[in-house]
């Protein structure tokens, strides 16, 4: 049977000027390291583990160049962190009538920002055969992500907020357990985030081995970077007084205190290529011809 195909194959490339074309699908899972990256005065954000998979088609051009596309998804997480700021109300009054400046310093303040993106990918591919008898391949792929948030959510895991009053008559600080200062432990506080659409640049390498004549096993490494900001056009201090005059935390991501948020994802990646369709007569990436 594979020598029928191979004389098929030959006939068919004396009678044309061009190689035969040749399509693959693939599907990987990814783990790493992914982050919203963004600055705040007295924080900022550090990245945590996430992972995910993705199915995808290619259309091999030649045969060491493709353009491929398929879809994907991406569950990430970081950790956002305030230790130092600080935010201010002036000209409140206390139970005597004084005026003062009430500061709300974070120590430790950790909030932990989770997402779900759905990806749809637009590379180029190009790998390059190096093996003898088998395909042993480098592969290099780079292009854009268009993502769609799906789901986003923010926790307050640890922290606690240190009260102190600045009395403008006697132009000092006070604080300890009374009138309302001290400290404050976290109270757990959760919300759900709105992430607008977003485009991300990507590159990958790695390589790739032959277990048959139309599959191969790969593994390599990824690098994302997005674009667009992700920052919710919601604005405020990160703390404020709700209606009844209680004191509420509004999130990192849904206050002024910072003013963009991009994605950023570094990860590892393993999967399997399946060749279908016709392959290219000449060496090359899905080349069936016998190596000898």
């Amino acid at each position: 049977m594979r020598c029928r195909f191979l004389i098929i194959l030959l006939i068919i490339s004396s009678l044309t000027a061009y190689s035969q074309t040749n399509h693959s699908l693939y599907f990987n899972g990814n783990v790493g390291m992914n982050s919203l990256i963004y600055s705040i005065d007295g924080g900022g954000s550090k990245p945590k583990l996430g992972f995910g998979g993705k199915v995808g088609y290619i259309y091999h051009f030649s045969p060491n160049w493709g353009i491929g596309t398929g879809v994907g998804f991406s569950f990430c997480a970081t950790n956002g962190y305030l230790n130092g700021a600080v935010v201010s109300f002036e000209n409140q009054i206390d139970d005597q009538g004084d005026k003062y400046r009430g500061d709300f310093y974070f120590r430790n303040w950790q909030e932990k920002q989770t997402f779900f993106l759905a990806e749809v990918p637009v590379f180029i591919h190009y790998l390059y055969d190096f093996g003898l008898k088998k395909r042993r391949e480098i592969y290099i792929y780079f292009g854009v992500k268009a993502q769609l948030p799906l789901m986003a959510s923010y926790q307050v895991t640890d922290g606690e907020v240190e009260k102190k009053r600045h009395y403008y008559d006697w132009n000092c600080p006070m604080w300890g357990e009374m009138h309302g200062m001290g400290t404050e432990k976290n109270k757990g506080t959760s919300g759900n985030l709105s992430f607008p659409f977003d485009i991300s640049a990507s590159v990958g390498i790695g390589f790739s081995f032959e277990v048959s004549k139309i599959i191969d096993i790969y593994m390599g490494a990824a690098f994302d970077y997005g674009f667009l900001n992700l920052k919710q056009s919601s604005s405020g201090d990160l703390l404020y007084f709700d209606n009844s005059g209680q004191l509420q935390y509004r999130g990192i991501l849904l206050s002024s205190a910072i003013e963009k948020a991009n994605f950023i994802s570094v990860t590892g990646e393993i999967g399997m290529r399946f060749a279908i369709g016709k392959s290219f007569t000449g060496s090359g990436v899905y080349s069936r011809k016998q190596k000898k």
